[in-house]
């Protein structure tokens, strides 16, 4: 009787968690929407790149706890258009291999996995670093010159939670300049 209370306690709360509301944000400007948890926090913030200074748009939100995920983040930054003059596949692989070995790089990370994938048509990757502690999963995704990334980061333990791939799956892009 005791083990069938424990388990179906840890099955209401399940249940609670897989109910919880989250928000849909969206944001024209950036040309984007996604579910997070709460409401996010945007920032803007210049960051000196190969290709000179970008304005790296942040729309973050960070859990104080009870949560799967330390953060849920997208990322939108817009390269200059004359570094795509006449740019062909290869170059818009390069500028994803730079995206991602900057950001294992700047993690110090080790790279857990590395997946070229299509989205909406558009090239992109999906990557998994270890870094001490946690996870950050990352969809980065090259439109024309914009890169957009989506980002959780996770404790170790709390690792392969399913909020890690609610808040990824739920990035869409909602209008791509001509």
């Amino acid at each position: 009787m005791k083990l069938t209370l424990l388990v179906l306690a840890f099955l209401l709360s399940i249940a609670a968690v897989n109910a919880q509301e989250w928000e849909v944000y969206k944001n024209e400007t950036l040309e984007f929407r996604a579910e997070y948890p709460d409401t996010p926090d945007k920032t803007v913030q210049k960051v000196a790149t190969a290709v000179g200074q970008l304005d790296m748009h942040m729309v973050m939100y960070a859990p104080n706890s009870n949560n799967d995920n330390a953060v849920y983040s997208i990322i939108r930054s817009d390269y200059p258009e004359d570094s795509f003059t006449d740019a062909d596949e290869a170059r818009y692989l390069e500028i994803l291999d730079g995206a991602v070995e900057g950001a294992r790089s700047n993690l110090n990370g080790t790279m857990v996995f590395d997946r070229s994938v299509t989205f909406n048509g558009f090239p992109g990757r999906y990557i998994k670093i270890e870094i001490p502690g946690a996870y950050v999963y990352m969809n980065a995704i090259l439109v024309n010159n914009t890169m957009f990334i989506a980002q959780v980061i996770c404790e170790t333990e709390k690792d392969n939670n399913s909020s890690i791939q609610k808040f990824l799956n739920s990035f869409d892009i909602i209008k791509v300049r001509e």
